[in-house]
């Protein structure tokens, strides 16, 4: 049972699995964390997305009378890493004005939906995150210039 959530009511009453992925609508970070990019700017779009499935996360997390563990791991995660990034990019400091993403309707069994559409998006925002970060951390992104 390793790596299962602890909490499988949270998606009950469907697979998880089985639904689509809602990405972010306004972030670029795939785009702009190409090779070609400057490394600034990918880790600003990391920065944005990071900040919208903080706030996606705690949102549900503050509506739900439990709130659940498996999601304040994930949260915490993805605060550290916020603060590691404003940590290395200080000129980053400055917070952009961004567009809320609502995903949230209301009925339990719709949000649930929606929190497991978003994780998706977020797991696969994760891989690319990584990817980039690791390029950047490796420094070939300056062999390029």
């Amino acid at each position: 049972q390793e790596g299962r959530a602890k909490h499988p009511h949270l998606f009950a009453g469907f697979n998880c699995t089985e639904q689509t992925t809602e990405m972010i609508p306004f972030t670029q970070t795939a785009v702009v964390c190409q090779p070609i990019a400057p490394a600034t700017e990918c880790v600003r779009n990391i920065r944005d997305d990071l900040w919208y499935y903080n706030h996606i996360l705690k949102s549900y997390i503050d509506g739900v009378q439990n709130a659940v563990q498996d999601l304040n791991l994930v949260l915490m995660a993805t605060k550290t890493l916020m603060s590691c990034l404003q940590e290395s990019c200080p000129r980053l400091s400055a917070e952009r004005t961004l567009p809320e993403w609502d995903v949230w309707n209301g009925s339990p069994f719709d949000d649930r939906l929606s929190l497991c559409k978003a994780l998706k998006g977020f797991h696969i925002r994760a891989i690319t995150m990584n990817r980039a970060l690791g390029y950047i951390t490796s420094g070939d992104h300056r062999k390029l210039n």
